[in-house]
């Protein structure tokens, strides 16, 4: 069916986080283009690559588009609430590996599919600098609850909101792109990882991610 029905797709894809597509999913004052990261989709224009936009975990994970649940955190050192929420943070740990173990393992099937169905998948992208999507830098969440929880929410800028990331800045994978590796791995799979760097587009400068030909 596949050599009577032959047509125009390239059969090459790249599955790319959420929000290099749309970053409406970012979390408040780290969006800085009003929809999608253009040098990396024109990439996949002149080369031909389908695009598979990957589910944003902390989207589905935090309290949707605005993740309420980290919004709880803002400004509440010193108050009841603040011990309250240090207590549970472990729990919140652990409810955010179960559903970014779900998302993983959907994804990592996804790109199994493709290669049994004879796809290229030229890559997964993810964010440098995100707790959840990066790649070889990524977010110590606990340090950065604590710098949320010392802002002043009456006068907080997006300067401020982003210097937490930049603060908060480690070597490693984010916890979704840590799981999806061992997903394929388990799979046995093997994919390049790439990366788009957040902290160079805070600075506003161009995305330098390049997406390679399969």
């Amino acid at each position: 069916m596949q050599r009577s029905l032959k047509d125009s797709r390239s059969k090459k894809v790249i599955f790319l986080s959420h929000c290099i597509l749309n970053e409406n999913t970012r979390y408040l004052g780290g969006a800085c283009r009003a929809g999608c990261i253009r040098e990396i989709i024109e990439q996949c224009l002149d080369k031909d690559i389908g695009i598979v936009q990957m589910p944003c975990p902390e989207q589905l994970a935090w309290g949707g588009v605005t993740k309420r649940l980290m919004l709880l955190a803002y400004g509440v050192k010193g108050t009841f609430f603040y011990r309250t929420l240090s207590l549970f943070f472990p729990f919140f740990l652990l409810y955010t590996k179960v559903i970014f173990r779900r998302l993983a393992g959907e994804t990592a099937g996804q790109i199994r599919d493709y290669l049994a169905s004879g796809f290229s998948v030229v890559g997964v992208m993810g964010i440098d600098g995100s707790p959840s999507c990066g790649v070889n830098k990524t977010l110590d969440i606990r340090r950065s609850f604590e710098s949320a929880a010392c802002i002043d929410v009456g006068s907080v800028t997006v300067e401020r909101m982003n210097s937490i990331i930049t603060e908060a800045l480690i070597d490693g994978r984010g916890i979704f792109m840590d799981m999806l590796q061992d997903e394929l791995g388990k799979r046995l799979i093997q994919v390049p990882f790439l990366a788009h760097d957040l902290i160079a587009e805070l600075q506003g400068k161009p995305s330098n991610a390049t997406i390679p030909l399969p």
